[in-house]
C-alpha cells in the first residue's frame, strides 16, 4: 500500500488512529493554539515508505531544521505518561537526517525501561512526530496544577531537563519578568481548556522564540503528584520550626551536599549565613541545604573590571593557601592539653579561622571567575588533580564538618608544591584550576572546625557524637550548663535519620514546590558508552571503603572536587551522578579523566544494586536490562 502522507498532518486535527501525544498536539492546533507545524505518522510506516514521504520533508524542510520526536503507543496518556521515556532528536536539515532520526526512534522501542514501564503495548500504533524545529530563546516547563501553575524557564540547547540545569527563573508565571509573559499565561489558559481532563494537572513544554512568541511543543498529564515527597518534607519543616525561612526563591545545593547535613555543620551554615549573608542566602530546612543563590552564580553578582586570572591564581598558591594552613596549625597547637576554658577560646578562633576563608573566597576567588564559566578539559595533564598531594589531610570525603578526610593520616603539607606557571595557563584553565584549589581553601577553613569538635568530643567523652550537636549546645557542654546531652544526641540522631529519608524538592518558591524534576534516567552524557552492573555507593567515603569491579558503573549522588583523587585512584570507568550539570565538578571530572559518565540523572541513586546496565552517552540514558 502507498503511503498517503496528505492526510498525516498534525494540523488537520484530531482523528482515529493518533497515538496520544500526537492527538494532544493535534488538538491544541486545531484550537488555534501555536503548534510547530509537522507530520505524525506511524513509524513502520513511516520506514516502509520513505519515498513517499520525501515531498512533505521538502516542505517541512524547506522552513528550517526539524525534529523528531516519538509518540509511543501509551505514551501521555493519563495515568501512565512514560513521561521522558521516549527521545527526540534536533537539528535534522535533510531528509536522510530525518530518515536516520526516525530508524533510531524505531531501535529506542526495544530499551529495556519502555518494555519494564509499558509492558505489553500495542506496538503497531508507535508514531513519530517530524515538526518544524524553532528557534528557541527560552524553554518554559509548566505544571499546572488544579489550584497552582508553576514555571521553569531554562537556557535552550542541550537537554536542560535531564541535565540538572539550574533555571533562569522558577514561580508562577505573573512573577516572570519578560516581554513572552502575558502570552504564555494567555498560552497556558487556553492548553488547559482544550486538553483532555487529569486531575492532577498536565505537564507543559513551550519554547519562546525571538520575537517574543510561545509555542507549544509538549503537553501531557501530570499522573502523579509532581512532588510526591512534598507532604512528608513539608511535615518535617513544620516539626522543626522552620516555615518562617522558606520565603523567596530557593534552591537545593544538592550538587555540593547531596545528604542532609549534620547537625555540628548546619549550625556552622546557619552560623556563617547570619554573618556573612553575601554567601548566598544559605538556610537549613528539615536538615537540607538550600540557597538563594548557588556558588556558581555568585560571581554574576559581582561588578567593577575583571580581575587578573593569573594574580589570583598566584596568590591563592603563594599567600592564602599558605596562610590558611598557618591558621590551621596555630588551632591545633591550642588544642594540646586544652581545658575547657581553652577549648571555649579555640572554638571561636577556629571560626574566625573559618570566617577569614569565606571573606578571601567571596572577596576575591568567586569575582575572579566572573565571565570565566566554561571548563576547559586537560586529559594529558589534569587540573582536577594538579598539586592535591599537601592537602589530602584537610580535603573532607563530603562537604561536611563531620565528614573524615581522604587520607585520614596526616601528610607532610609542608612540603612546598611544584611551582605554578600561570603564564603557560589560557583563561578557561586559570579559571578552572582556581575552581579546583578554592577547595584547597574551603578545606582548610573548614578543618580547624572540626579539629576544635574531636577535640571537645574526647573532653566531653562524646567521641564523633559530638557532631549531633549544635554550637550553642557545645559551648553549653563546655561551661557545664547542658544539661542531658545524651539524650540531646539520640534526639538527633533520629532527626537526622528522619531527614535521610526525605526527598527535598531541587527549587521553593515562597513556600510551595517549584518546577519540574526532569527526566528519569537521563543526564549530561560525557564519554563514550558503558555496559556493566550498577554499583550503588552512598557517597565518596563509602566509595573509598567499597572499591567497586572495575567494570561496574558506579552509582553517587553527587561528586565534589575531591573525589577526582578517589575517581583516578580506583580506576574508575563509569559514573552516574544524580545531581549535577554541565558545568559541575562530576562533569570536569569524567572529561579530564577519560570516565564515561552521566550528570544529574535523575532516579539513578533508586536503581537496584548490581542491575545490568548500558551508560548510552549517545542518547543521555541510562539503560536497564530487562529482568
Amino acid at each position: 500500500m502507498v503511503l498517503d502522507v496528505a492526510s498525516h498532518w498534525l494540523h488537520d486535527g484530531p482523528r482515529d488512529g493518533l497515538a496520544p501525544k500526537a492527538a494532544a498536539l493535534a488538538g491544541a492546533a486545531a484550537a488555534g493554539l501555536p503548534v510547530p507545524r509537522g507530520l505524525a505518522i506511524g513509524i513502520d510506516e513511516a520506514l516502509a515508505d520513505p519515498a513517499a514521504l520525501a515531498p512533505a520533508l521538502a516542505e517541512l524542510l524547506a522552513e528550517g531544521p526539524v525534529i523528531v520526536r516519538s509518540a509511543l503507543a501509551g505514551e501521555d496518556e493519563p495515568g501512565k505518561s512514560g513521561a521522558g521515556l521516549g527521545i527526540s532528536i534536533a537539528g535534522c536539515r535533510t531528509p536522510a537526517d530525518v530518515l536516520d532520526a526516525i530508524a533510531a526512534l524505531h531501535r529506542h522501542r526495544d530499551d529495556p525501561v519502555l518494555a519494564r514501564y509499558f509492558g505489553a503495548r500495542p506496538r503497531a500504533r508507535d508514531q513519530v512526530l517530524v515538526q518544524r524545529q524553532i528557534a528557541a530563546r527560552e524553554l518554559v516547563v509548566a505544571a499546572v496544577e488544579p489550584d497552582e501553575v508553576w514555571i521553569e524557564v531554562h537556557a535552550p540547547g542541550g537537554d536542560p531537563l535531564a541535565s540538572g540545569a539550574t533555571p533562569r527563573f522558577a514561580g508562577a508565571p505573573a512573577q516572570w519578568s519578560d516581554a513572552a509573559a502575558p502570552a504564555l499565561v494567555s498560552l497556558l489558559a487556553a492548553a488547559v481548556q482544550v486538553a483532555a481532563p487529569s486531575p492532577l494537572g498536565h505537564d507543559l513544554e513551550i519554547v519562546v522564540d525571538a520575537d517574543d512568541r510561545p509555542w507549544l511543543v509538549q503537553q501531557r498529564p501530570l499522573v502523579a503528584p509532581l512532588h510526591p515527597g512534598w507532604p512528608a518534607f513539608l511535615a518535617e519543616v513544620e516539626r522543626r520550626g522552620e516555615t518562617a525561612a522558606m520565603r523567596g526563591t530557593l534552591v537545593l545545593d544538592a550538587e555540593h551536599n547531596p545528604a542532609p547535613l549534620s547537625p555540628a555543620h548546619a549550625s556552622l551554615v546557619q552560623w556563617l549565613a547570619a554573618q556573612r549573608p553575601a554567601a548566598g542566602g544559605l538556610v537549613v530546612l528539615a536538615g537540607w541545604l538550600y540557597t538563594r543563590t548557588l556558588v556558581r552564580d555568585l560571581a554574576g553578582a559581582t561588578s567593577g573590571p575583571p580581575a587578573d586570572l593569573r594574580a589570583v591564581l598566584r596568590r591563592l598558591h603563594d599567600e592564602v593557601l599558605p596562610a590558611a594552613r598557618a591558621r590551621l596549625d596555630d588551632v591545633r597547637g591550642d588544642l594540646e592539653h586544652a581545658d575547657a576554658t581553652r577549648l571555649v577560646e579555640a572554638f571561636s578562633r577556629a571560626r574566625a579561622a573559618f570566617l577569614a576563608m569565606i571573606d578571601v573566597y567571596l572577596g576575591e576567588l568567586i569575582p575572579a571567575r566572573r565571565g570565566h564559566g566554561s571548563l576547559a578539559a586537560r586529559p594529558d595533564d589534569p587540573l582536577c588533580l594538579r598539586d592535591r598531594s599537601a592537602y589530602l589531610d584537610v580535603l573532607p570525603a563530603a562537604w561536611d564538618v563531620a565528614s573524615p578526610m581522604l587520607v585520614p593520616s596526616p601528610v607532610d603539607h609542608a612540603r612546598t608544591p611544584a611551582d605554578l606557571d600561570v603564564v603557560a595557563l589560557d583563561d578557561a584553565s586559570a579559571a578552572t584550576l582556581l575552581r579546583e584549589w578554592d577547595d584547597h581553601l574551603f578545606a582548610l577553613g573548614l578543618a580547624p572546625v572540626r579539629a576544635v569538635l574531636l577535640a571537645v568530643g574526647e573532653h566531653l567523652g562524646l567521641g564523633d557524637d559530638v557532631f549531633l550537636l549544635d554550637a550553642a549546645e557545645v559551648l553549653a557542654g563546655l561551661r557545664g550548663t547542658a544539661g542531658d546531652l545524651r539524650a540531646t544526641i539520640r534526639a538527633r540522631r533520629e532527626d537526622l535519620r528522619i531527614a535521610d529519608g526525605l526527598h527535598p524538592p531541587p527549587a521553593l518558591v515562597d513556600g510551595r514546590p517549584a518546577g519540574a524534576m526532569g527526566r528519569r534516567l537521563a543526564g549530561v552524557p560525557i564519554g563514550p558508552s558503558h555496559a556493566g552492573p550498577i554499583a550503588q555507593r552512598r557517597d565518596l567515603a563509602d566509595l573509598q571503603r567499597r572499591p567497586p569491579p572495575p567494570d561496574a558503573i558506579v552509582v553517587v549522588p553527587a561528586l565534589t572536587a575531591q573525589a577526582a583523587l578517589v575517581v583516578h585512584a580506583l580506576g574508575l570507568r563509569a559514573i552516574v551522578c544524580e545531581w549535577g550539570g554541565a558545568l559541575s565538578h562530576a562533569a570536569l571530572i569524567a572529561r579530564e579523566l577519560g570516565v564515561s559518565a552521566l550528570v544529574g540523572c535523575r532516579g539513578a541513586t533508586a536503581v537496584p544494586d548490581g542491575t545490568p546496565a548500558l551508560l548510552d552517552t549517545r542518547a543521555g540514558r541510562l539503560r536497564l536490562a530487562a529482568p
